[in-house]
């Protein structure tokens, strides 16, 4: 049995090949037109497909994809490649070159779609929860040396321990799917990243005629500041504060059993912060997010787009180790 649930290959197929990333590649395009090199040996579309297919099959290393799609008919058929393949060193330079916004692109892409399909939701007033993962760093620190990757910081991976690694901050809706991320190194404090998430999220959401209604998270968010900051954007914080807090703001509360008590109301509303915990178990399960075998924040950046990117496109995609059920992708406006 694969420790990954991945996708049945041919809806793999039809996702792929009905998939709309023309402005991601005019995009990438237009930097190597910039660059007096002309055009990438391969197609640019190819390209970007074969690192999502990296991802959806989770394949660890760009070698291994490299010879996946030089054995595989079926993954250089997917990816739109002829008979003629890439080696790792020009998906290297093609990632330097396109460059980690550029990437993200896809990600904005098809967020973008889903919310002009009423996926996200169809309601001008959403709620939105926020927590952060912990992505352990691709090195290897002991006394006698090794490769390190010089971004990551030392912090909590969970209630007990700490590890050298990345943390993707990310702002989802209540139907699971992600609508604004940000990476930072595992030692930056989750409070610090709410004012620049409700930023972003604030400013996409006018776009699309449509506003924070409710700002859901766990204790470790509950701070004055935090409170002022989410009201500034007109919104309700659903915060709970430990039960040692003498003045609290709000009436929700986390007991030394982590209950939650308090009003009816805001308890109520607090359950669908497990929609945070869904996105997450969703990509470590099926993509392996919390294991990137890349270094620099850079590429990090890349592997969360790419993770948080099959949410986007499959956001009803249910699958078992048992069984395997067919998702219909999002195909491309």
């Amino acid at each position: 049995m694969d420790k990954f649930l991945r996708l049945p290959l041919d809806t793999l197929k039809l996702l792929f090949s009905n998939i709309d990333i023309r402005l991601t590649v005019s995009l990438v395009e237009a930097k190597y037109a910039k660059g007096g090199r002309g055009r990438p040996p391969f197609p640019v579309r190819s390209m970007l497909l074969a690192l999502m297919f990296m991802r959806f099959e989770a394949i660890p290393s760009v070698r291994k994809l490299c010879r996946r799609l030089e054995k595989r008919q079926y993954a250089r058929e997917i990816c739109e490649f002829g008979d003629r393949t890439p080696k790792h060193n020009t998906f290297s330079l093609f990632i330097k070159r396109a460059g980690p916004e550029t990437i993200e692109k896809l990600f904005d892409d098809f967020r973008d779609q889903a919310f002009k399909m009423g996926i996200i939701d169809p309601s001008e007033a959403i709620m939105v929860c926020t927590d952060s993962t912990f992505m352990k760093a691709y090195s290897r620190r002991g006394k006698k040396g090794g490769l390190s990757d010089r971004g990551a910081r030392v912090g909590r991976a969970d209630r007990r321990s700490y590890k050298l690694g990345w943390r993707a901050h990310t702002l989802v809706s209540m139907k699971a799917l992600p609508i604004t991320y940000i990476v930072r190194a595992a030692n930056v404090n989750d409070k610090v990243l709410v004012k620049p998430l409700l930023r972003k999220a604030s400013r996409l959401l006018r776009c699309h005629g449509k506003r924070i209604s409710h700002f859901i998270a766990d204790s470790q968010y509950y701070s004055e500041e935090v409170f002022k900051a989410i009201k500034r954007y007109g919104a309700e914080p659903v915060i709970p504060h430990s039960s040692k807090v003498k003045e609290p703001l709000i009436n929700l509360y986390v007991t030394k059993r982590f209950r939650v008590k308090g009003e009816k109301r805001l308890v109520e509303l607090y359950k669908r912060r497990m929609a945070v915990e869904r996105t997450f178990k969703a990509s470590k399960l099926e993509l392996s997010m919390e294991k990137p075998k890349w270094r620099g924040v850079a590429k990090i950046r890349m592997h969360v787009a790419i993770c948080l990117l099959r949410k986007s496109l499959l956001p009803k995609t249910r699958q078992t180790k048992t069984r395997r059920k067919k998702a219909e992708p999002m195909l491309g406006a």
